[in-house]
């Protein structure tokens, strides 16, 4: 592993350390503290409801007119309004004659309240209290006094352990749950990290093969113009068919360098999505028959047999790149098939597709590397690739090519041992 990714995960994972168990002491921290905050509420709710009720009978005791006690029960409720959430006045012969913020689990009980019709009989001596729960619902309680005149104010309040509803295991569970997830979270972004760097290494390292390669491959024809040039600077060739012979040569070499610059001005383009092509309707045949004369010379006498369709195929397509397409896959089976057997080249139409298939008798590629071959500067790590010359992206341009022009290439086992090729571009009827 890299020093900036040690570093990183050295980092990351005490940060993560730190969160987890920060975050798990504070949520135990505070499921502690509502704890015992439950705990006290549950210890003090009966002194409080009573305090509430004695609060009611004091404050309106002595009023007896009915805004001045509304307005009294407003300014309790306005006090207390964390706990208390309606408030009412009552009396034995109307019932509830004024309410605000009232439950209807409120109203619809006292009227049957055995111990609120009993107000005024001696049947309850004490003249204030609280009923809880009013009904089966225990989260309910009610602070009333008598008033006298056959009259009740009461205070509706909320007896829940935690207002706002939820339970602190489920809070505590949640905040963990979160906390997990943060960690799973930061995981699985160190997992994406740790493939992003992976894949940058080796792409970094695929490039850094790709120059060397390139380096090599400029440098033979390079160096053989150059032998040839001082050659005939030098005057040491002055016989016509050798002088023409080293003026081919200089030619032959010098678009070989040609080709390797187009190539990589064509990697670049492509992966810009810039590559201009000029389609037009024309014979794959001739274009096929073309760019396998112009490496013949790769092959010897019985090691390329060619199969040209019966009629004439058109395709609309730029055809200097379906020739460079070609070109690619038989430099490809030149340099890695053709010393273990024929090469074979055929042009067929089908089904409204036309196809140049290129079948050799090499080694074959693997199934899990098929589909790497189309990569930029990928190249099969085996003894033939390392003795043997290439940059790695001659597959890569003529997938791109033939996809951009509406085609694909693609790769596939040849019955009894090698491989196939096949160019594939849409027919022109």
């Amino acid at each position: 592993m890299d020093r900036d990714l040690k570093i990183y995960f050295t980092v990351i994972g005490l940060s993560a350390i730190v969160l987890a168990v920060g975050g798990v002491l504070f949520l135990q921290g505070e499921f502690r503290r509502q704890q015992e905050g439950i705990r006290n509420w549950r210890a003090i709710r009966g002194e409080y409801m009573a305090t509430l009720a004695q609060n009611v009978q004091g404050t309106l005791k002595d009023t007896k007119d009915l805004s001045a006690r509304i307005n009294i029960l407003h300014d309790l409720q306005a006090e207390k309004a964390e706990r208390v959430k309606g408030v009412f006045l009552w009396k034995k012969s109307d019932g509830i004659i004024w309410q605000e913020g009232l439950s209807e689990t409120v109203r619809a009980s006292f009227p049957t309240n055995a111990r609120w019709h009993a107000v005024g009989t001696k049947s309850l001596s004490a003249p204030r209290g609280w009923t809880a729960p009013v009904t089966n619902n225990a989260d309910i309680a009610v602070a009333w006094a008598r008033l006298g005149g056959g009259e009740v104010a009461g205070l509706e309040v909320d007896l829940r352990d935690n207002l706002t509803g939820s339970n602190p295991r489920n809070l505590f569970a949640t905040g963990v749950c979160i906390v997990v997830l943060l960690l799973l979270v930061l995981a699985a972004g160190s997992l994406l990290l740790v493939r992003a760097a992976r894949r940058a290494r080796t792409e970094s390292a695929r490039k850094t093969t790709f120059i060397d390669n390139l380096s090599h491959e400029l440098k033979i024809p390079l160096a053989v113009v150059r032998m040839k040039t001082e050659h005939l600077l030098a005057g040491k060739v002055t016989e016509p068919e050798k002088l023409r012979a080293a003026y081919q040569t200089i030619a032959d070499e010098n678009g070989e360098v040609i080709r390797q610059v187009d190539d990589l001005l064509d990697l670049v383009r492509t992966g810009k999505g810039t590559r201009r092509y000029a389609c037009s309707s024309f014979d794959l045949n001739l274009a096929a028959r073309e760019a396998i004369d112009a490496l013949r010379d790769r092959f010897s006498t019985e090691g390329l047999k060619v199969k040209l369709a019966d009629r004439i195929v058109h395709v609309n397509a730029d055809a200097d790149a379906v020739r460079q397409i070609v070109r690619n896959l038989l430099d490809n089976a030149a340099k890695y098939a053709a010393a273990k057997g024929p090469v074979e080249v055929a042009v067929a139409c089908a089904d409204g597709r036309a196809t140049v298939t290129v079948a050799d008798r090499g080694d074959g590629v693997p199934p899990d590397q098929r589909e790497r071959i189309f990569e930029r500067f990928y190249r099969i790590d085996n003894d033939l690739t390392r003795t043997t010359g290439g940059t790695g992206i001659g597959l890569c341009l003529a997938r791109c090519f033939a996809r951009d022009m509406g085609g694909d290439v693609t790769v596939a086992a040849r019955p009894g041992g090698g491989s196939v090729f096949t160019l594939e571009l849409p027919e022109v009827t």
